[in-house]
């Protein structure tokens, strides 16, 4: 007697049971996307266009790879490191995201970061700028798509010596770890390339009134002010205190450019911004086709100009889809989603984009000066300060 063939109608039933009782292939379950940003708090401006970036980004692949829609998942840390760590793990828990971006905070990403390397799930940092993320806490499933602390302000500081001249500078940054961070980066660039750092004024971070802060610089003791560490709703208020105090048109002023970036802050400042020049990875007025793109998707997507947050946001988002693109669609396989997030290589907004051996990206450094051109106030391209810059 010949044993019965069980194995095939076992098989039979399987490709039943996925092609569903009309016959008909079933649709591959959404590939889950963890959006991690500071939505309230003083931060709350860069997570939103963040926030925005990301939707762009989705938007702009059609909502879909690899067959799979896209779903996004969000969770607001609220700018808190223990907020921060329960939400994160609500999202990788419950949520069963493939892979998380952000946050904005530096010390949400520090807090977060020991439970993430244990879980290995795919992490595209945003706004989280602490150079120890991808260097002495760097992990195979850690990567940033903005830039590490000292990578932007480092060679700006050397810039703003030897291009623009000023050697005495008063440097104006937050009074947490990233601004601090940066700022000492910037110093240190400078510093390096012969200037003197006289002053350095340490503003809280959401002080309501920048006065008691910029009115402690010296205007005959500095060649130059630099707002190396300010952004958010924060720059706003340090920027009109700069005018309102007489410290903009006594002393040349230079930013980092988050301070006076498209969409915000640089709309509450308006004419209050004109002629200030800053430095960072992104120009909203560079004239490239996918920079072009990226203005028009934006914004008709937001209603706003897009500044750093948003490109930010965007690329972290375009980082992930491009790597699930690669893949197939199949970001379960957690070891190639990974190998593909390390090799990703495009051309974006501001040029090639692809990480550095930390899985921190390379970027382009820009001058850009606060413009006008009838109603519109935006951010021109002066000058390239340094082109796939790595983390130092």
């Amino acid at each position: 007697m010949k044993t019965p063939r069980v194995v095939p109608i076992v098989l039979a039933l399987a490709v039943l049971a996925w092609l569903g009782a009309d016959g008909a292939a079933q649709p591959r379950a959404p590939i889950k996307v963890g959006v991690f940003l500071s939505l309230t708090g003083p931060l709350a401006p860069l997570g939103a266009f963040n926030k925005s970036g990301v939707e762009v980004a989705v938007q702009e692949a059609g909502g879909q790879v690899g067959g799979r829609k896209i779903e996004l998942v969000y969770e607001d840390d609220e700018g808190k490191p223990d907020v921060g760590l329960s939400k994160i793990r609500k999202l990788v828990e419950q949520d069963k995201v493939a892979v998380v971006v952000g946050p904005v905070s530096s010390p949400v990403a520090l807090a977060a970061r020991e439970y993430m390397v244990g879980q290995g799930v795919p992490w595209v940092l945003t706004f989280a700028t602490a150079p120890s993320l991808t260097r002495e806490l760097g992990a195979p499933n850690i990567f940033r798509a903005s830039w590490s602390g000292e990578q932007a302000q480092y060679p700006s500081g050397v810039y703003v010596f030897q291009k623009l001249g000023y050697q005495r500078i008063a440097v104006v940054g937050l009074d947490y770890v990233a601004g601090r961070a940066e700022a000492k980066a910037f110093v240190d660039g400078f510093k390096a390339a012969g200037g003197k750092s006289v002053q350095e004024i340490w503003v809280p971070l959401g002080a309501p009134d920048a006065a008691p802060f910029v009115t402690q610089i010296q205007p005959g003791s500095v060649d130059a002010v630099v707002g190396a560490a300010i952004w958010g709703s924060d720059a706003v208020r340090v920027i009109r205190a700069f005018e309102e105090y007489g410290v903009k048109g006594r002393i040349p002023i230079v930013v980092i450019n988050t301070a006076v970036a498209d969409g915000s802050p640089l709309p509450s400042l308006g004419k209050t911004a004109l002629g200030l020049r800053s430095y960072g990875p992104y120009c909203f007025g560079l004239d490239t086709p996918e920079n072009r793109k990226f203005v028009d998707l934006f914004t008709k997507h937001a209603g706003k100009a897009p500044g750093i947050e948003a490109y930010i946001g965007y690329t972290a988002g375009r980082v992930a889809l491009e790597a699930a693109r690669s893949v197939g669609g199949n970001v379960e396989d957690r070891a190639a989603y990974l190998a593909a997030l390390r090799k990703v290589d495009y051309t974006g907004p501001t040029g090639r984009f692809r990480f550095d051996q930390n899985r921190n990206a390379l970027v382009n450094i820009f001058l850009q000066e606060v413009r006008q051109s009838g109603a519109d106030i935006f951010n021109a391209p002066i000058d390239l300060i340094g082109r796939e810059v790595a983390q130092r």
